[in-house]
């Protein structure tokens, strides 16, 4: 009897583990077909705008450093204390005004003595003149007593000797003359460098000195530095295939970072005539109205010039933020029935706001918001239209910035 209900449980157990082994192959069967079902996604929802078409102007960007026209540094040709210092930093000057004066020192003393010196050099001329003249008397008398035979010869020689000495003392007299009369110019001129004028019309850019200062010292230190900025200059180094681009009174324009969505004009005003051996590249300088000061503009900014070297009329355009990176690249999806289209765009002919798509034709519905999520075919929901923006021509007509060997880049 044990031995039947033994068996009898044991089939049982067979018999429930067998239904809870087809149970659970009907479970996996059943995920397994729900997993071959397709699966449908909800349409994508974006927002699109129209393709228009644009003009593009091709251009490299080269950068500079904007200069003043002259720049000179103001040093004392005398040494001693500044007395008078009437000019202050950003200042305007004009020629032959004065910048600043510097004690005289003994220079006062030193010209009042070559001028001391000068009138007893001028009154020892007067006594030499004068002593020529009794000299040159008694020589006519001793030699027509020499012609009448009244005065020895040896007499007659010595009073024409007498003549020539009395005429080199007028001589050195006049030389004399001379040396005091240039010393005293000397000193004249160096108590004149007391005073310090502007050499140009300028500005004050920067001050070394200050009112009871001493200058003067060794080595040499400036007082200040004047700046001409009537006129501003720029140099860069433009890409030999650009020439054509920069000829002399050629107009270009620039930007400042100081002065961000502003442009500037300039004037090529020189071209190298030869390539540098290292960049390739032709020394430009570029000159600008000194007006551009008021507007900010200063020397000793960094500038990004911009250099046109063509232009594309009408092409069909998108904006820059309908572009997505996909596997396959640089991707712009087009709604067309309902469903997004992936077209390429061209990458290459774009300028800062605007991209190229040769594909595309003016009015097509372009995405630009939600097509990081599309794929070509995918379904899609026209959520909003955007209006196309406004494009600043500044801004959207930019050029393609220069790598560093020539060829213009995105």
């Amino acid at each position: 009897m044990k031995k039947w209900i033994a068996i009898i449980i044991i089939v049982a157990g067979l018999g429930v583990l067998g239904m809870l082994i087809a149970q659970r192959v009907g479970k996996v069967q059943e995920a397994r077909e729900e997993q071959k079902k397709p699966v449908v996604l909800p349409p994508t929802a974006v927002e699109v705008e129209a393709a228009a078409a644009r003009d593009f102007i091709d251009a490299i960007e080269v950068s500079g450093e904007l200069r003043a026209k002259r720049v000179v540094h103001i040093f004392a040709k005398v040494g001693g204390l500044v007395e008078e210092l009437p000019v202050g930093l950003g200042d305007v000057v004009k020629t032959g005004q004065t910048l600043a004066r510097v004690e005289d020192n003994d220079l006062g003393w030193r010209e009042k003595q070559g001028q001391a010196g000068e009138r007893a050099a001028g009154a020892m001329v007067k006594q030499a003149a004068a002593q020529l003249d009794v000299v040159r008397s008694e020589s006519e008398r001793a030699k027509k007593m020499f012609e009448d035979k009244v005065l020895p010869e040896a007499d007659y020689i010595r009073a024409q000797g007498q003549l020539r000495l009395a005429q080199a003392a007028l001589g050195a007299a006049q030389a004399q003359v001379d040396v005091a009369r240039a010393g005293s110019g000397l000193a004249k001129e160096a108590r004149s460098w007391t005073t310090i004028e502007s050499p140009i019309d300028g500005v004050v850019t920067r001050k070394f000195t200050e009112l009871g200062a001493t200058v003067g010292g060794q080595p040499p230190q400036p007082l200040m530095e004047l700046q001409d900025q009537s006129s501003l200059e720029i140099r860069v180094d433009v890409p030999a295939l650009a020439l054509d681009a920069v000829k002399v009174g050629t107009t270009v324009e620039f930007e400042v970072q100081e002065r961000p969505g502003k442009r500037f004009a300039a004037t090529v005003a020189a071209v190298g005539k030869s390539l540098d051996p290292m960049t390739r590249r032709v020394r430009v300088e570029l000159l600008v109205d000194g007006a551009v000061v008021a507007d900010g503009v200063l020397p000793a900014m960094l500038a990004t010039v911009f250099i046109k070297t063509g232009e594309r009329k009408g092409l069909v355009s998108v904006p820059k933020a309908a572009i997505v990176t996909l596997a396959e690249g640089p991707s712009v999806f087009v709604v067309k029935d309902g469903k997004a289209k992936r077209v390429t765009p061209d990458i290459a002919g774009a300028d800062k706001l605007y991209v190229p798509v040769p594909l595309l034709a003016v009015g097509d519905s372009v995405v630009i918001a939600g097509q990081d999520s599309l794929r070509d075919g995918s379904e899609v929901k026209v959520a909003a239209k955007a209006k196309a923006p406004a494009v600043d021509p500044s801004q959207g007509k930019g050029g393609k910035a220069d790598n560093g060997n020539g060829v213009a880049a995105p």
